[in-house]
Parts: structure tokens; C-alpha cells; sequence
């Protein structure tokens, strides 16, 4: 080497744009290192030059990378990052748009302190931090992460092809979105879809006697559908699990929903857990369906020899967001005796007090010539009983300006259409005030006697949501608030049934009754227990629920 200066390098000089932290470096080497002599550069060793005058790193990285295009510029060059999501961007945005050449990696040393005085940095150790801490501000994990990080192996690059890296802002839109996707498809796959039940525990139940049922509404709809603030429905449900499933043998539930929730799943456990080893449910939607699933169950500790499902076309108002329809269950009760359990949620009405509007009928009476062809194909051929439970959503009482406490011995006008359309009789046209002329809903197969339980049974109809009790001053108040929505109250309704053919005389329905299942009434209770419970029954939909025992002849 000649005695000349040191000549700049030529990479350097190539560089158009340089930094104020690079413009701050240069010029603390200039002023603390020292003078090459022609003498000292006969003896050049560049090692020495990088002990005197060591680089100084501006992150913590083994290399840096310089575009010849200077477009973009490497990350070091952007103003430091204080988040996380500002790091990100800044990372974004060296990847360059059309790489035209190739990029130049120079590489850069790290400090090495001495710690026992024999060297010392040309560098002092506070302009060093400075330095450092304009572009990484310390921390007091700062210390840690730099060990961790120095020992770590140096991360690859990634460098994009000329031809795929012009689309690099699609290209992070779609990873995005695959990763929105595959989260969306998880989650579904955990809430959506049945989860796996465990083996039976108690063995199938039989009896030559009798067997209680129940149809129970438990108003537990999808998560976020409310009436009120809350309708406490894992209390509700823990409830119905601890104090409502040891008494009956077989329940048809309505309104128990597996959309987006495990609450029915959980039904279906705890039930298997204490002899419920048999169940049918509603085929269960995914969100892309834009719909939930029926919140049909039917629960029994006797064996199901055959189920069938059907779905209802959509209906109107917000029932069209469910895919509501009707299940069906062969239970057998013993060797010789067996039983066809159908249950539905009908077309719901959304008119105050107590009406309902053409249409929703016009629904309901095609939901019910729906379920009756469910009856024939399945009961046809056959003489089993049959018993039909549910919410029917057709009020059956007379409101005709009466007391709301007096009972209603009269019928309503789509109560009765209700039972000739399932009977299979069906209705005039100008029953339901259509223009055309001729019989609707009729069938040539028809149920013999179909017999409402709960009105042979009171002589009456009796209401089984929005009722009314007397407080202490005599004055009638609403018997539900927690759970009713406010223009529902004291509509004095009868919407649910028990209904089975008596021409089918194998085995008979008997004391059919409503039970309340009020939380004051619960004996297992103290007083404090029921204070304790943020409602007053199971249920506000369907406030009175019907309960019937079929003994065999």
C-alpha cells in the first residue's frame, strides 16, 4: 500500500443518499481515529483499522442491505419504529417493487468492549448508547433481548422475484384474508359442529306401565338474541339440568339452539350422564347458510328404534334467519309397545298483542301439511300411538274482551284449521280468505282421532305464555318479566299442545296438565337459593310448559 491517503471506497461513493445517523457515524470516525503515517502503512493490517475505528452497528443485525436503486431504501434508513405495528411497515416497505438489480450487502462489525482496561474503544461508550437509543429506545428487557437475540441464528431474508414482488400488496391482502378464513373455519368447526358425546353410562329403560313426558320450550336462542338485558341462559340451562332432567323419561325440547353455542351439546351430555343414552336434534347450519338450525331436541332414556327430520322452507320475519321443521321418534317403551313422538316450532308471530297477520298464517297452516305427510310417511303402515308435542305457535284461546284470569272454554278460528290441516282434512278457501276456489292442504290419508291432551284434560284452554297473576292488592300483574319482552305481557296465550290420536288405542295419554315450573315452588330450594336466581322460571317464551304421562292399556 503507498503512502497516499486511503482512497474512499467505491461503494460508498455510489451512494446518492446517506442518513443523519450514517453522516453522525462518519463524522465520529473522522474525529477519533487517527492519522495513517506513510511510515505506519507499510505495516497496514486492516484488522487494526477496524480496532480503532470500529463501526458502529444501528441495530442489531450481523449486515445491512443497500438497494443501488436507493428505491426503497433499506430499513435501517426509515425513522425508528416505537410499536410494533410501525416495525411491520417499515419491514413492508423495503421489499422493493420491481427489483432491477441486485442489492449489496456490506458488512458491519459489532463493538467489542474490553472489560479489563487493556483496550479501549475509539468510540466512547455514551456516544455509542446514544447512538443505539435514537433508533431502539431502551428498555429494561433491552440487555436480555440483545443476548438472546445475539445468539440466535441470523434470520434468511426473504427476497421476492422481480415478477411476484410488483403484487406484493395483493399478495399481503390474500394472506390476510386466508388467515381470516382458517380462523373463521376453526371456530366454526368448534361451535357449530356436534361435538362427540361419550359412551351411555345407565342401560336403556323400559317400562310395562307408565312413562312421563314433557314438552319443554327453553327459549334459548343463539348467543346475542335477547328480549330484555339478559335472558341468563347458562343459569337457566344449569337449572333445567339439575332440577327438570331427573323427572321425566322422555322430553321434547323447542328453542335449544346449537348455533354458535355448545349449550346443546352440553344438554345432550349431562342427560347421557344420567340415562338419556337416545336423542334426534335438527340438522345443525353453518354461518355461510345464513340461517340457524330448528333448536328441535327430543331426549329419551328409552331406546329410538327410528328417527326422521324434515325442514320447513323459510319462513318470514325473523324466523327466516332458522331453518325451522319437525323431528321425529320411535321410541320403544317395551318388547310390545311403542310410540311415534313428533315435535315442532311453528312459525312464530311478530304483531302485538296477541294477533298474528295473513301471512304468518298462510306459513303455519303450510308448515302443518308439511308435518302431516312427515305422519303419513312414517306412520302409515303401521298402528303405533302417535303424540305430537310442541310450540305450535297458534293461539287457541278467544279473545272476545273477557277478563284476562277467565279461562277460554271457546275455540279460535286458526286453532281449528290448525287440527283439520294435520288431520289432513284440510280447509275451504274461504276459511282463510283466499281467492281461489278449492279445498287446501286436504289429504287421502287422515288421522283418525287427533285429541288435544291438555283441553280434555282442564276443559279449557289453558295459557301457556304471557299470563297474569294477582298481586296483594288484587290487581292483575304480568307472571313473567325477566324473560317476556315488554309488548308480549299478559297476552294470556295458548300456544302449545299435546296432541295424539285416540284411534290408536295400543297405549293413551293421560293427566296431561301444564306445569309452571316456577323457582318459588321448587322444594329442593331454601329461601335464599331462590333469591339467589336472576329469574323466576325456566322460561319466558313459553312461560307454562306441558307435561303428560302415557301408560300402556
Amino acid at each position: 500500500m503507498s503512502g497516499d491517503s486511503l482512497e474512499p471506497s467505491p461503494v460508498l461513493t455510489e451512494q446518492r443518499d446517506s442518513s443523519p445517523l450514517q453522516h453522525q457515524q462518519q463524522e465520529l470516525v473522522r474525529q477519533e481515529s487517527p492519522a495513517i503515517t506513510p511510515s505506519e502503512s507499510d505495516q497496514y493490517d486492516p484488522e487494526q483499522v477496524y480496532e480503532r475505528a470500529p463501526l458502529v452497528t444501528r441495530s442489531y443485525s450481523q449486515e445491512s442491505t443497500i438497494s443501488t436503486d436507493s428505491a426503497p431504501p433499506p430499513y435501517e434508513y426509515y425513522p425508528p419504529a416505537k410499536t410494533i405495528f410501525g416495525r411491520a411497515y417499515n419491514w413492508l416497505r423495503q421489499i422493493p417493487r420491481i427489483r432491477r438489480h441486485q442489492a449489496i450487502r456490506l458488512p458491519t462489525l459489532p463493538i467489542h468492549r474490553s472489560h479489563h482496561g487493556s483496550h479501549t474503544d475509539s468510540l466512547s461508550s455514551a456516544s455509542i448508547d446514544s447512538i443505539a437509543s435514537s433508533a431502539y429506545p431502551a428498555t429494561c428487557c433491552s440487555y436480555f433481548l440483545h443476548a438472546v437475540s445475539s445468539n440466535l441464528p441470523s434470520t434468511p431474508r426473504l427476497v421476492l422475484p422481480a415478477g411476484i414482488a410488483r403484487f406484493r400488496s395483493f399478495l399481503i391482502c390474500m394472506s390476510l384474508a386466508a388467515l381470516v378464513i382458517f380462523a373463521f373455519l376453526l371456530y366454526c368447526s368448534i361451535y357449530f359442529a356436534p361435538a362427540a358425546l361419550s359412551a351411555p353410562v345407565l342401560p336403556d329403560q323400559t317400562t310395562d306401565t307408565a312413562a312421563r313426558f314433557l314438552s319443554l320450550n327453553v327459549f334459548m336462542r343463539p348467543p346475542g338474541i335477547t328480549n330484555n338485558w339478559s335472558d341468563y341462559k347458562d343459569e337457566r340451562l344449569d337449572y333445567i339440568m339439575r332440577y327438570v332432567l331427573p323427572d321425566y323419561d322422555v322430553i321434547a325440547f323447542q328453542e335449544i339452539f346449537g348455533f354458535g353455542t355448545r349449550r346443546k351439546d352440553k344438554l345432550i351430555q349431562q342427560a347421557r350422564m344420567i340415562g338419556y343414552n337416545h336423542h334426534v336434534e335438527s340438522p345443525r347450519h353453518y354461518p355461510w347458510e345464513l340461517g340457524a338450525d330448528g333448536g328441535l331436541l327430543i331426549l329419551s332414556r328409552f331406546p329410538i328404534r327410528a328417527s326422521n327430520v324434515i325442514e320447513f322452507p323459510r319462513g318470514i320475519h325473523s324466523d327466516w334467519f332458522s331453518f325451522k321443521g319437525a323431528i321425529h321418534a320411535l321410541i320403544e317403551l317395551n318388547a310390545t309397545r311403542s310410540v311415534h313422538l313428533y315435535t315442532t316450532h311453528a312459525q312464530a308471530s311478530y304483531t302485538a298483542w296477541a294477533t298474528s297477520s295473513q301471512g304468518e298464517v298462510e306459513v303455519r297452516l303450510s308448515q302443518f301439511s308439511e308435518l302431516h305427510q312427515l305422519i303419513r310417511n312414517t306412520a302409515e303402515h303401521d298402528n303405533v300411538p302417535m303424540v305430537l308435542m310442541g310450540d305450535f305457535s297458534v293461539d287457541s284461546r278467544v279473545h272476545d274482551g273477557r277478563p284476562l284470569d277467565e279461562p277460554s272454554t271457546s275455540s279460535s278460528k286458526e286453532y281449528s284449521m290448525m287440527k283439520k290441516v294435520l288431520s289432513g282434512v284440510g280447509i275451504d278457501s274461504a276459511e282463510l280468505d283466499a281467492k281461489m276456489r278449492s279445498r287446501l292442504f286436504s289429504d287421502t290419508w287422515r288421522i283418525g282421532d287427533l285429541t288435544d291432551a291438555l283441553y280434555d284434560h282442564y276443559k279449557y284452554h289453558p295459557v301457556t305464555f304471557g299470563d297474569v297473576v294477582s298481586n296483594s292488592d288484587g290487581q292483575l300483574v304480568p307472571a313473567e318479566t325477566v324473560l317476556t319482552e315488554a309488548e308480549q305481557l299478559m297476552t294470556v296465550q295458548s300456544l302449545d299442545y299435546i296432541l295424539w290420536d285416540q284411534s290408536r288405542s295400543s297405549v293413551v295419554v293421560r293427566d296431561a296438565r301444564v306445569q309452571k315450573f316456577l323457582v318459588q315452588n321448587n322444594d329442593r330450594l331454601n329461601d335464599q337459593e331462590k333469591k339467589d336466581l336472576p329469574f323466576s322460571q325456566v322460561s319466558g317464551n313459553s312461560s307454562h310448559l306441558g307435561t303428560d304421562i302415557i301408560s300402556s292399556n
